[in-house]
């Protein structure tokens, strides 16, 4: 596999920061060129920098079991980093994910520069991502260099996209920028066809078992803007809760770099225990969606809603009846009713550590 070196582009009135990819392997149908996008005017795209790129490709590579030239600036940290990461990868699922050589034409010692003053995390509107917000609120984290400034919505993170139809993202975009807003946090909306790649060569499990990539790769590509991330935490700290999965405390940190530190934020709390501290919060409250589905919005008040069927939708709303607070969420006005929900054929969709 072969990653030029990125360019920064104006496309249909968005910036675009792009680099061509060739594989050797025959049979995936990849795009020509990996893209990230953003509306902005003001630039946020480090040129000629392949963090993202190679960030973003690492997982496609090693089940392809291509080795990796790449012709772009590469931060000496992140290179150092992702031998750790393929070795974790490697050691946790070696059917799917073979070890790679990286070779690369510049590496750069960026820790003299200046770190970039963001703070994100990625945002979908859901447990984990209003959890992980709030938490790093100065209202909450006295400890300012930490403190969000911005929050992340990829639009093709579970889709494929392209940039002339956004759809039901930039609705989504919409609905919850100024609920971010009024709590101090810009939320921007960046877009890749980085899905298009992965789905080309990997299983969905083996998706989930490397999403940590697209989430870091995105991250990444903000350069001029963001220098510190943090993706959410999929549990607590106990012994039988860290199970491997594409994001976790052993991993993530392997996918930052001098310039970008990656945070696995949220490990203090399981899924039940961050639904107990949100159920209070005004605009989790009012904007909660966990939906496996597309969005979907209520017909009459344009409000964003949830299924109320689906695995997530279950799992959150037995959470919300025990703890006595499913009315309280308008988001979730379609539903069964309640009775379903104490069915052994409901409950048997959710796994048992989201009943605990």
């Amino acid at each position: 596999m072969k990653i030029s070196v990125p360019v920064i582009s104006n496309r249909l009135g968005r910036q675009v920061f792009s680099a061509k990819v060739t594989v050797e392997t025959s049979g995936p149908r990849f795009p020509a060129e990996l893209w990230f996008a953003i509306d902005s005017k003001e630039p946020v795209f480090v040129a000629g920098l392949a963090d993202a790129f190679l960030v973003g490709l690492i997982a496609v590579a090693m089940k392809l079991g291509e080795n990796i030239h790449v012709e772009g600036r590469v931060s000496s940290r992140l290179a150092y980093g992702l031998g750790a990461f393929q070795t974790t990868l490697n050691t946790w699922w070696p059917e799917s994910f073979r070890l790679v050589e990286i070779s690369y034409e510049q590496l750069d010692e960026r820790c003299s520069e200046e770190r970039p003053k963001g703070v994100a995390c990625s945002f979908s509107g859901g447990l984990d991502s209003f959890h992980t917000l709030i938490e790093l609120l100065p209202s909450r984290l006295s400890n300012k260099a930490f403190n969000i400034t911005h929050a992340m919505m990829i639009n093709g993170f579970d889709q494929v996209v392209d940039l002339e139809h956004r759809g039901l993202a930039k609705r989504m975009l919409d609905t919850y920028q100024p609920v971010l807003a009024d709590a101090g946090v810009e939320l921007l909306m960046t877009e890749t066809n980085l899905k298009a790649f992965r789905r080309s060569v990997l299983s969905r499990k083996e998706v989930i078992n490397s999403y940590a990539c697209s989430l870091a790769a995105s991250a990444h590509s903000l350069g001029g803007l963001i220098g510190r991330f943090a993706i959410a935490g999929q549990g607590s700290v106990a012994w039988n809760e860290l199970d491997p999965i594409g994001s976790h405390p052993a991993l993530d940190h392997h996918l930052g770099s001098d310039q970008l530190q990656i945070i696995h934020a949220g490990i203090g709390r399981n899924r039940s225990e961050k639904l107990e501290m949100l159920v209070e919060e005004p605009m989790v409250r009012k904007t909660l969606r966990v939906c496996f589905l597309e969005p979907q919005f209520d017909p009459a008040t344009g409000s964003v809603i949830n299924c109320g069927a689906c695995e997530k939708c279950v799992r959150t709303l037995v959470g919300l009846m025990i703890l006595g607070k499913e009315y309280r969420f308008p988001t979730f006005s379609r539903r069964y009713p309640t009775a379903q929900y104490q069915r052994p054929d409901i409950l048997a969709q959710v796994q048992d550590k989201y009943l605990k």
